[in-house]
């Protein structure tokens, strides 16, 4: 019984330490977009906003990586909503995966806005997302659309590309 008790006790902390990781390489990715995609001149001032609708630990991860830091001559700003009626228009979008159910109102939020939109949800690509996380051969990867992030306005580099997978 102990050991039933112990054995489900390690299995508990590695899947909170993957999903930890999990957050910790989404958060990574997130600021280091900022270093590939240039943004319209309109938007090259004030703050550099991220913003995250859903996920939590996601954006309390981001916040911690990003204090201080700055997206060319801006200052990063994180910001977290539950619903997409608070979305503003940031330069880049992260919907968490319980919340790609509000994709339709964050697009109607974002429609004119030269903002990098990510997701973590199959078939959000089709829906709109510039970027996908998924997970592939144990690892997190992202898969793209080109003409999502050039339909925004967004100039990103092939390097971006490269090291993503094409849905195009």
């Amino acid at each position: 019984m102990i050991r039933n008790i112990f054995v489900i006790g390690i299995l508990l902390l590695l899947s909170m330490s993957s999903k930890g990781q999990e957050e910790n390489y989404i958060s990574l990715y997130l600021l280091n977009f900022t270093r590939y995609v240039e943004w319209p001149e309109e938007v090259r001032e004030g703050n550099f906003v991220i913003e995250v609708l859903g996920h939590v630990s996601v954006y309390e991860r981001l916040k911690e990586l990003s204090e201080g830091k700055m997206a060319g001559n801006q200052p990063i700003e994180v910001r977290n909503y539950m619903s997409a009626v608070e979305v503003g228009k940031p330069h880049i979008m992260f919907v968490g995966h319980w919340q790609s159910r509000q994709m339709k109102e964050v697009l109607a939020k974002l429609e004119g806005c030269s903002t990098l939109l990510v997701s973590e949800q199959k078939g959000m690509i089709d829906r709109g997302a510039a970027i996908n996380f998924v997970i592939q051969d144990g690892k997190i990867q992202y898969e793209y659309n080109k003409e999502n992030a050039l339909n925004r306005g967004l100039v990103v580099s092939s390097r971006l590309w490269q090291m993503g997978i094409s849905q195009n």
